[in-house]
């Protein structure tokens, strides 16, 4: 395992993530971070023998901005835009996301942490969607 930097923020969204229910199907290369020590993030080099179900118990995963429009798609969601907004005083991405329930904004400080942020919404509003 490496060393990577990535902004807190996105470690939030993808402990969300993991919370929502997107289940990582865990690949050598893919960036995580320890569940004891959020700060610690690392690459995925070596699964050292742990099953796939052992390494989601161990780590979060951070996926990239690929995996989750990926993600997006598999739940027949449209990226309708993802992009640098400039407002009064704002500057940040924002992503706007079409699918069955309706339309999903989100805003963040990175690309990844908009379009994370969109998914994140879209998994809570199918998972409260499916109770009622």
């Amino acid at each position: 395992m490496g060393s990577s930097l990535i902004d807190m923020p996105f470690i939030t969204i993808a402990g969300e993530l993991d919370c929502a229910g997107l289940i990582w199907q865990p690949v050598i290369g893919d960036e995580v971070s320890f569940r004891e020590n959020l700060e610690q993030i690392s690459i995925l080099v070596d699964p050292d023998g742990m099953t796939p179900k052992e390494l989601r118990e161990t780590f979060i995963w951070l996926p990239t901005v690929e995996q989750l429009v990926t993600a997006l798609e598999a739940r027949q969601a449209i990226l309708f835009h993802a992009g640098l907004e400039m407002g009064e005083g704002l500057l940040a991405y924002k992503t706007v996301i079409q699918c069955r329930v309706g339309t999903i904004e989100s805003v963040g400080d990175s690309l990844r942490s908009s379009v994370g942020g969109g998914l994140r919404d879209l998994l809570y509003l199918e998972n409260r969607r499916s109770f009622h």
